[in-house]
C-alpha cells in the first residue's frame, strides 16, 4: 500500500421522516345522531437523513423540512466535508 494512501471507509445511509399526526377524539351522541364537533388535522414532521459506519459505529446526521434531491445534495455536500 502505498504510504499516503488511506483505507477504504464504507458508510450505510438513509432517511427517514419523524412526526406526529394528530388523531381525531370520540363524541358521545345519541343513537343515529351524527356527531358535530371541530377538530383540526395537524401533522408536523422533519427529515433525517444519516450515515453510520457499521465497523466503528462512526455516524453523520443532517436533518430537513422536506425530500427532494436538493436536500440530498446538501446532505452529500456537508457529508464530503466531514469525511473528505
Amino acid at each position: 500500500m502505498h504510504p499516503d494512501a488511506r483505507p477504504i471507509r464504507y458508510f450505510a445511509q438513509d432517511e427517514s421522516r419523524f412526526g406526529l399526526k394528530t388523531l381525531i377524539g370520540r363524541v358521545i351522541t345519541a343513537c343515529g345522531v351524527k356527531p358535530i364537533g371541530q377538530w383540526q388535522w395537524l401533522f408536523k414532521a422533519f427529515w433525517l437523513y444519516g450515515a453510520i459506519e457499521p465497523a466503528t459505529g462512526e455516524s453523520f446526521f443532517l436533518q430537513f423540512s422536506h425530500v427532494d434531491t436538493s436536500c440530498y445534495q446538501r446532505f452529500l455536500d456537508e457529508f464530503s466535508k466531514a469525511y473528505p
